[in-house]
């Protein structure tokens, strides 16, 4: 054998070693910093224990929720009131999260203390609420009114905040002893909002300014007067928003806009505020609006005769028969989207990442309840479509997931009278 052909044997058998180190290298690294990961993440978990364990002595969690009249709102301060969230399962959390966060569910304390700002405070939400209550004894609730688009409204919110958390808590625990707690300002979740579903001309400046103020500004304002609170308590705030922040849809070009501003807000906000120990968190909740009263029928006709009221002669003789149709469409609607005391089905994954965003050691940044898979197919294509710079054919995407009545140039002569 000559001295190449033993040259080559060797280098082939030292390219097999050196690929065979590489793999073990791999694998062992990757599974010495999974150990290390999990390791952290138990010390983590058990000075949460802990900190909650001693919670429960010392202090009693207040969560503060917007918008309780119906929808999300409502639904969240339900399942508390029913005990629901003592049961709820972890199942479908990813094997990411298994590895490197979410070791065990979130610890939820047995005793929590709610304040539902509700926009009528004698709602039937409301007043279910105070029925449920009076059952049960470990969830502390406590309904107002809150309206987002009156200054004097929130300040009188974050004045009955702040009461409360200077007040004291006499409990009789299970040795009928005593004890003197006092709350401690766990969340807010900003949920409250409006939206005019109508085409971005119509709507007058009564209704683009309400929506800016109870789903933008007012958060804003609700927030800011709530910090010095948050930077004492190490709080946590969870700003609502909705797909479309990510994709505007046409006829919601408005409430996309403001939900857009929530996400910018919060992603910027939460950078500064990391360092004071409060986390910023959006949360989308996917789709449920036949849960929700944001597409109001009764509210969309009052809507609906202040943009004729508004319009002038040549508005009125350009939009009228399609204006028509479309408020025609959106009330075939109505007849599916159930009451407002009707809570989101308690199977919705939305409770189980809700629990997470409030009550986890180390929070996400965002969480995103999953759509449904025509949703999610929509989205897919429109990225792409937009990623490409084929906006044209995105905007046929667009216009056919939406399936709302087009306008055509001929209709502009079929003037109807209203």
């Amino acid at each position: 054998m000559s001295i190449m052909e033993i040259l080559q044997i060797i280098n082939v058998k030292n390219h097999y070693l050196i690929k065979s180190c590489l793999v073990i290298s791999l694998v062992t690294v990757t599974t010495w910093m999974t150990t290390i990961l999990r390791k952290k993440n138990k010390i983590r978990q058990n000075d949460n224990a802990q900190q909650f364990n001693s919670d429960k002595i010392t202090s009693i969690p207040l969560i503060v929720i917007t918008g309780c009249d119906t929808g999300l709102g409502y639904s969240i301060v339900m399942r508390y009131l029913k005990g629901k969230h003592l049961n709820n399962s972890h199942k479908n959390r990813k094997i990411h999260d298994l590895l490197f966060f979410n070791n065990k569910a979130p610890i939820v304390p047995n005793r929590i203390a709610i304040v539902a700002f509700c926009l009528n405070p004698n709602s039937p939400g409301a007043k279910c609420f105070q029925q449920l209550s009076l059952k049960n004894d470990n969830i502390q609730l406590f309904v107002r009114l809150l309206d987002l688009t009156d200054i004097d409204s929130i300040k009188t919110g974050v004045n009955f905040i702040n009461d409360l958390l200077q007040q004291n808590v006499d409990i009789i625990d299970s040795h009928n002893k005593t004890a003197c707690l006092k709350y401690e300002l766990h969340a807010l979740v900003n949920n409250a909002a409006r939206m005019v579903m109508a085409e971005f001309e119509w709507q007058t400046s009564k209704m683009v300014k309400q929506q800016f103020e109870v789903n933008i500004l007012g958060p804003i304002m609700l927030t800011g007067m709530l910090l010095p609170i948050f930077r004492k308590d190490k709080s946590r705030v969870i700003n609502v928003i909705s797909h479309c922040a990510y994709l505007p849809l046409p006829g919601i070009s408005l409430y996309g806009a403001t939900k857009a501003a929530v996400r910018a807000w919060t992603i910027g906000s939460r950078v500064e505020l990391e360092s004071h120990g409060i986390k910023m968190i959006t949360f989308s909740p996917g789709s449920f609006y036949l849960h929700s009263s944001i597409m109001n029928g009764e509210q969309r006709i009052i809507d609906y005769k202040d943009m004729r009221d508004n319009m002038n002669k040549e508005q009125l003789a350009y939009y009228g028969a399609y204006m028509q149709a479309y408020q025609n469409y959106l009330s075939t609607i109505d007849a599916y989207i159930n009451p407002p005391e009707i809570t989101i089905p308690s199977t919705s994954k939305l409770y189980s990442l809700m629990d997470n965003a409030l009550w986890a050691i180390q929070p996400k940044a965002e969480y995103n309840v999953p759509e449904p898979w025509r949703y999610k197919i929509y989205f897919a294509v429109a990225w792409t479509l937009s990623s490409l710079g084929l906006h044209y054919f995105k905007d046929k995407v667009v216009r056919k997931f939406v399936a709302t009545p087009q306008f055509h140039s001929n209709i502009a002569s079929q003037v109807e009278n209203f």
